[in-house]
C-alpha cells in the first residue's frame, strides 16, 4: 500500500512537473525538451502526455511537439475571471453598457492557438440580442472583438488565425484574399478601432485592442449588437468611448501609449 500511494505520489509530481513545463512555454514544446525539463525518460514523458491530451490539457502540435490545450486554457479563463486582473475589466464594461446598453464584451487573446476568448461580458437588455456566452472561442478574422486583436499582431500570426477560419461562422462567406484583409487591418491600426456589420447575419459591433507593458495585445474591448439597431446609433460617438476604454483600460495593465 506504501509502494502505491508513493508510486501515485511520483505520477503526480512528474505530472505537475510537465504542465508548469508546457504551461510557462512560449509556444510549442518538443518531446525531447519535455523531457530533458523534466528530466524523465521520452518514454514516460509520452505515456503522461497522452492521459493529458485525453483530459483536454494539451494537445499535440506538429511533429512531436505539444502544447497547452483548449481545457487548460479554459480553466485559466475561470480562474482569471475571479483574479484582479479580469475585474479590472467590469467597471469599464458597466460604463460603456450603461452608455449604450448593449451587450459589453472583453475577449481574451490565446495565442496558441489564434482565437479569442470571451471572457467577460455584460447582456444587453433588449429581447433581440446575440448571446455570447463565456469561454467561447472567437474567429480573429471576423467579427470586430477578433479583427480588433488580430490588426496588431504579426504576419504569421495573421496566417494562422486565416487557416483556423476560412469561412465567416455565422454567414459561411469565405475569407476576404489576404492582401484584401491586410488592408483592413492597416485601417483599423489607423482609425484604432475595429468596425463590423453584417446585414446577412444581423450583428455588428466596434472593439478595439487591449495592451499591456511591451505593446502586447491581450485582448479586446467593445460592444456588439443586431444590425439593425447599429444602423441608428451615433458610430463616431461609440466608437471614440470604446476606444477610450481600452486606452485607459491599457494603461491599467501597464501599457504606454504612443499619445502619452
Amino acid at each position: 500500500m506504501d509502494s502505491s500511494t508513493n508510486t501515485d505520489r511520483g505520477s503526480g509530481a512528474r505530472m505537475i512537473a510537465l504542465l508548469k513545463l508546457i504551461g510557462e512555454s512560449d509556444g510549442d514544446c518538443a518531446l525531447k525538451d519535455l523531457a530533458a525539463g523534466t528530466g524523465m525518460p521520452a518514454s514516460s514523458v509520452h505515456r503522461l502526455l497522452q492521459m493529458l491530451i485525453r483530459g483536454g490539457l494539451v494537445e499535440r502540435g506538429d511533429g512531436t511537439s505539444y502544447r497547452a490545450g483548449r481545457e487548460l486554457f479554459r480553466l485559466s479563463a475561470n480562474i482569471l475571471s475571479r483574479s484582479h486582473y479580469v475585474a479590472a475589466v467590469r467597471p469599464f464594461l458597466r460604463t460603456l453598457w450603461a452608455g449604450w446598453q448593449e451587450t459589453a464584451v472583453f475577449c481574451t487573446y490565446d495565442a496558441p492557438h489564434h482565437r479569442a476568448i470571451v471572457s467577460e461580458r455584460i447582456l444587453t437588455p433588449h429581447t433581440l440580442r446575440h448571446v455570447l456566452e463565456p469561454y467561447t472561442d472567437l474567429s480573429l478574422t471576423w467579427g470586430s472583438l477578433g479583427r480588433a486583436i488580430l490588426a496588431h499582431l504579426e504576419a504569421e500570426d495573421l496566417a494562422a488565425a486565416l487557416a483556423q477560419s476560412p469561412v465567416g461562422p455565422l454567414t459561411g462567406a469565405p475569407t476576404p484574399p489576404p492582401e484584401v484583409l491586410v488592408e483592413e487591418l492597416a485601417a483599423i491600426r489607423e482609425r484604432g478601432c475595429a468596425i463590423f456589420y453584417s446585414q446577412e447575419a444581423d450583428v455588428a459591433g466596434i472593439a478595439a485592442a487591449v495592451f499591456r507593458s511591451g505593446n502586447a495585445v491581450i485582448g479586446s474591448i467593445g460592444l456588439t449588437m443586431p444590425a439593425k439597431r447599429f444602423g441608428t446609433m451615433d458610430r463616431e460617438r461609440m466608437a471614440g468611448e470604446v476606444m477610450a476604454a481600452a486606452r485607459t483600460l491599457s494603461a491599467t495593465f501597464g501599457h504606454a501609449s504612443a499619445e502619452a
